[in-house]
């Protein structure tokens, strides 16, 4: 009975470090906005992979390659940095989509204790994100999900560039203003 007391003590003690072990946390960033339009007006705006550019205001432009599951594009963002995405999922009848970023231009670099890592124009790593439009009372409902990581991945505390904020903050400031548009657009 002390070894098995011993052996839970342990395994407790254990369990902060054990937490911390596996590096930084997933983070998810999920943004809804209703929209006075109806639900086929709406997924008709956001649906295009290869349109990303006329409701989302900081891309400058989308140069892609197919328009269902397995297309590519190439966002150039205001400035010049380029994300590259790839389709993963697309479902009409249920009005969603899902894709993940799979590179992103770099944006300058920063030191971390003597180290460089580059600072990514749009400062996440392994992202996957999902885009809905269901009805909802008299309109349509919009939902973006995300889920990522920071794009730090050194051993000590990030620089602030790189950190668990900078991402969700990129990530959240992203969704509202694109949503916010979308919802200016369709509702004019």
């Amino acid at each position: 009975m002390k070894q098995l007391l011993k052996g839970v003590l342990l395994s407790l003690a254990l369990l902060p470090a054990l937490a911390y072990s596996h590096g930084a946390p997933r983070l998810k960033v999920e943004e809804s906005i209703v929209i006075n339009a109806e639900p086929a007006v709406v997924w008709n705006a956001v649906k295009n992979f290869d349109s990303a550019h006329t409701w989302l205001p900081p891309v400058e432009a989308t140069d892609a390659t197919g328009n269902d599951k397995g297309a590519t594009r190439t966002l150039t963002l205001k400035g010049g940095a380029t994300v590259s995405e790839k389709l993963k999922k697309f479902d009409e009848e249920k009005m969603s989509y899902m894709y993940q970023i799979t590179d992103i231009s770099k944006a300058g670099e920063v030191d971390d204790h003597g180290e460089m890592h580059e600072v990514p124009a749009f400062p996440v790593s392994k992202y996957k994100a999902w885009v809905s439009v269901e009805a909802t009372d008299g309109g349509s409902k919009v939902t973006w999900l995300a889920k990522f990581f920071r794009a730090y991945h050194g051993s000590h505390e990030p620089p602030a560039e790189l950190g668990d904020d900078a991402a969700k903050n990129a990530v959240t400031g992203l969704f509202t203003v694109s949503l916010e548009n979308l919802k200016n657009m369709l509702e004019k």
